[in-house]
């Protein structure tokens, strides 16, 4: 299992089920951002930018332990 914090911006603090101050959430090894969206309930069409440990990243990336996604509209 690999531990993530997810950080939503903008509208996705609405939409999602994380709120702004954000949620660590356990994932199987092997996810990726895209697997995270469908965790927290977003569209991959909702979100515009994916930001991982401040470095913009593609929705296939793999996730790791301990990093820090952040989620803009």
């Amino acid at each position: 299992m690999l531990r993530v914090r997810v950080v939503p911006h903008g509208k996705l603090t609405t939409n999602s089920r994380v709120s702004r101050d954000g949620r660590d959430l356990n994932m199987p090894t092997g996810s990726r951002v895209r697997d995270v969206l469908v965790q927290v309930g977003l569209f991959d069409e909702e979100v515009r930018r994916v930001l991982v440990n401040g470095r913009r990243a593609r929705l296939d990336r793999a996730v790791r332990n301990n990093d820090v996604i952040e989620l803009h509209p």
